[in-house]
């Protein structure tokens, strides 16, 4: 161990990274996890499924770093070669493991079928690797290489992650004792730009010991606190002191302070106050009603959604009156017959609705691309908005899908 702190790269394999066809996310998944510990990835590098660039990459960066991830390639195709490519950059052969076979056949009896032939690869590990067990039917590994600590895993999402956090976490955690204790926090904020949300926070970001971070996704702005101290103790203290000062400055702004998603934030405050809720959607054909139904017991409040995209089906299905839409169905008059005429239809305590031009053509409507109206309304209210947004189509439709949501904590926010 040549450092208290590891020197780390991430190896992410694949040609369909090279290629554009598949985002790999799996850089950040990996780097917040690193970051929670206080480490961070100083180099990421994407290869192309072939043996001997994967070896060859492996070998150069265990040269390099102290600790290298891989993801992806660990399936069971012709072009998954990641194992066989890191048994050559450690200078061993891969060995049959038969609990892993026996593994791979009861996976596959569990859905009633068949294991196939090719499966049957993904029983065969380098010499000398510790397995990680499945999460679906790729193992991953961990193996030492030029003394740096390569760990392979699955390029899906959702397994890389829980192997990550269940098993190579742990062991560099293990290699790397801390000298210090490090945390971070999030502040998840939407409605404002990121140079906007800075700019609220400019007399904080250098007035104390906590470093702040921001983070621009589509649609929210994190503001990220990270801390050192001399035990987790302090750390805590440290973020508890600072978040309660930032979220002074950022005030409604911010929805969540412990990574929970709008669309959490607002089944909870629904199920707090014992309500329910429909949508109406024509910009966002059913996004908002999507994002409330990924939630886990979301049927305790979520009764229904319609999306009525043409103007007929907004005047047939939601009674939005005939009139109202002569001038367009974009406008804040429209959102809010949409959202009653939901209410009404589902016998919902509250209703959102989204309608708008997302681009790139308009429909026959005056407003520019980019114009979105949203509305939510309970039996005595109505708060509605117009905004234009920017980005292409489908950005639109996922920052007014995120607005819905951000209207409906404010609206609840608001209740006595």
């Amino acid at each position: 161990m040549s450092r208290a702190s590891p020197r780390i790269a991430v190896l992410a394999v694949g040609d369909e990274l090279l290629s554009g066809e598949v985002v790999d996310t799996n850089l950040r998944s990996a780097a917040d996890a690193l970051g929670d510990r206080g480490l961070s990835v100083a180099r990421h590098v994407t290869v192309a499924d072939d043996t001997d660039a994967i070896s060859s990459e492996v070998s150069e960066l265990a040269r390099e770093y102290d600790v290298i991830i891989v993801t992806g390639g660990l399936g069971p195709t012709s072009d998954d070669l990641t194992t066989e490519a890191i048994a050559k950059a450690a200078g061993t052969s891969l060995v049959f493991q038969p609990h892993i076979e026996q593994q791979l056949i009861a996976f596959f009896d569990s859905l009633g079928r068949s294991m196939p032939g090719d499966n049957l690869k993904q029983a065969y590990l380098p010499g000398g690797a510790l397995e990680i067990p499945a999460q679906g039917t790729a193992p991953g590994f961990m193996i030492e290489i030029e003394g740096a600590l390569v760990a392979a895993l699955p390029g899906v999402p959702s397994e890389m992650e829980a192997m990550l956090a269940g098993a190579v976490l742990p062991e560099i955690d293990a290699r790397y004792p801390r000298r210090t204790a490090t945390g971070l926090k999030r502040l998840m904020t939407f409605g404002m730009g990121e140079s906007d949300v800075a700019l609220l926070l400019a007399d904080r970001i250098h007035a104390g010991s906590v470093k702040y971070g921001f983070l621009a996704r589509s649609g929210p702005i994190i503001v990220k606190l990270t801390a050192e101290a001399e035990d987790d103790r302090a750390v805590r203290q440290a973020l508890l002191a600072e978040e309660r000062e930032a979220e002074k400055k950022l005030g409604d702004l911010v929805y969540s302070t412990d990574d929970r998603s709008l669309e959490e934030v607002v089944g909870e405050m629904l199920r707090a106050r014992g309500m329910t809720v429909s949508t109406a959607e024509s910009l966002t054909a059913g996004m908002v009603s999507a994002r409330l139904a990924d939630v886990p017991g979301s049927s305790d409040y979520l009764l229904g959604g319609v999306v009525a995209y043409g103007a007929e089906e907004k005047r047939r299905l939601l009674e939005v009156p005939a009139e109202l839409m002569a001038g367009g169905v974009v406008g804040t008059g429209v959102a809010e017959a949409m959202a009653r005429g939901a209410m009404k239809l589902f016998g919902s305590d509250m209703a959102l609705a989204t309608t708008g031009i997302a681009g790139p053509g308009t429909g026959g409507e005056t407003k520019r691309r980019g114009t979105v109206a949203l509305a939510v309304v309970d039996r005595e209210r109505a708060v509605s908005v117009e905004r234009r947004l920017p980005g292409d189509r489908a950005m639109v439709r996922n920052i007014a899908t995120m607005a819905a949501l951000n209207a409906a904590r404010l609206f609840l926010s608001a209740e006595p």
